[in-house]
């Protein structure tokens, strides 16, 4: 996979690979497999594949699926570690513009997706936090998410000196002094 790839390009592969993987934790659990046609609505065509049974296969799915969740949270430390903005990881997540409402813009949608939460409550937004290391100063930040506001109170935890948060104060001044020109 390319970094901004299509994800539909991949689609097949990336659904393959998971199979594979199923299958590969069942066989290495002692999980029972059967035999089965390749082509289910030819069962005439004498192909077969190897694969898990059903209930082990929804078992290895489902082990699957929460150690993908459990790596998509680090990357998504990582992102934030590098810099990235919660838009870049919204769009690097592939988030469909139906996950981000009218009431929700995509960067808190990413965020929101990061947290955890299926339905985002931003009343206690303050008292939530997405934490990560900062790169410069080397302190834990709490990270409130973009909808938090201005970046002191939106990341909290960077030193007096962090030289990243004075970036971002500045990026966030320019912005508002060009929305105010206009």
């Amino acid at each position: 996979m390319q970094d901004g790839g299509a994800p539909q390009d991949d689609a097949a592969v990336i659904r393959e690979w998971a199979r594979r993987a199923v299958l590969g934790m069942v066989l290495e659990s002692g999980g029972i497999t059967v035999t089965r046609p390749i082509f289910r609505s030819q069962p005439e065509v004498d192909m077969t594949v190897r694969d898990a049974s059903p209930v082990a296969g929804l078992r290895a799915a489902r082990l699957l699926q929460l150690a993908a969740e459990g790596l998509t949270r680090g990357y998504i430390q990582q992102a934030r570690e590098d810099g990235h903005t919660w838009h870049e990881i919204g769009t690097a997540l592939g988030l469909p513009r139906s996950e981000a409402d009218q009431e929700t813009s995509l960067p808190q949608a990413a965020y929101d997706h990061a947290m955890g939460d299926s339905q985002s409550d931003h009343a206690w937004s303050s008292q939530r936090a997405f934490t990560w290391t900062c790169t410069d100063c080397r302190n834990v930040i709490s990270d409130h998410g973009p909808e938090a506001g201005h970046p002191e109170d939106a990341e909290s935890g960077h030193a007096s000196q962090c030289r990243r948060l004075a970036a971002a104060i500045a990026a966030w001044n320019a912005l508002w002094d060009a929305e105010a020109g206009q």
